[in-house]
């Protein structure tokens, strides 16, 4: 796997000082991200807690966190499932993205340093693979660090979180194509206008781009190109 430096794939982000707790949310976590824990599947606790090597406290907090985060559904009496893909998750993303990225996109505009500016050109031209994994890495890449350039650490959190739910789609089936078809355009134009100062343009540009990834995923997965999907 590609070296993306100090960011890497969600199913790495497991710390080896980690509490238990921490742990059983970041392994279960990476299963439902990489498609071992399909959509609709029954997370047992015994089961979680047999291959992961801890008890079941944890694994019930881990599950519980990731419930809270829309990762699982939670049925009274049945337990957990790992949530399906939806019109509606799909939306709620990409509105949230939508939001914060396009204000982090204007904020960049004003405070980007030239090292910043230099870094978002050199990771907006996206690399030609097939590898969806090394796509959706370098696509993360991108839009974090325009966060970062934004000097919001909270934003750059809650991006993150966006883009684990987006890998996770990716994840079920789509191809990475149709996302990498006029997305390293559409990054360029963005660093340009940071680089102008230009937050207005950086904002619309930002937002149109996500627009299009949005209807996108919504289009693969009325083909049945997702798979787990729900009926809302």
């Amino acid at each position: 796997m590609a070296d993306y430096g100090p960011f890497t794939l969600y199913t790495g982000w497991i710390l080896a000082d980690t509490s238990h707790v921490d742990r059983a949310y970041a392994n279960i976590k990476a299963g439902i991200i990489d498609g071992r824990y399909t959509p609709g599947a029954p997370l047992s606790e015994p089961v979680l807690a047999a291959s992961h090597g801890m008890s079941r406290t944890p694994i019930r907090e881990g599950l519980s966190r990731l419930w809270q985060e829309g990762y699982l559904d939670r049925v009274p009496g049945r337990g957990y499932f790992v949530a399906r893909v939806t019109v509606q998750s799909i939306n709620d993303i990409f509105d949230v993205r939508r939001l914060l990225e396009g204000a982090a996109a204007a904020r960049a505009a004003e405070l980007a340093t030239p090292e910043d500016l230099q870094q978002l050109r050199e990771l907006a031209q996206l690399p030609s693979s097939t590898d969806y994994r090394e796509a959706e890495a370098a696509n993360a890449l991108f839009h974090l660090s325009i966060a970062r350039a934004a000097r919001n650490t909270l934003a750059t959190e809650l991006v993150e979180r966006c883009l684990a739910q987006i890998d996770r789609f990716l994840s079920l089936g789509i191809s990475p194509a149709q996302f990498q078809t006029g997305a390293s355009q559409a990054h360029l134009l963005i660093v340009d206008a940071i680089t102008q100062h230009d937050s207005a343009a950086a904002r619309r540009l930002m937002e149109a781009h996500l627009d299009c990834g949005s209807v996108r995923m919504k289009e693969a997965l009325l083909r049945g190109e997702i798979l787990g999907v729900g009926v809302k």
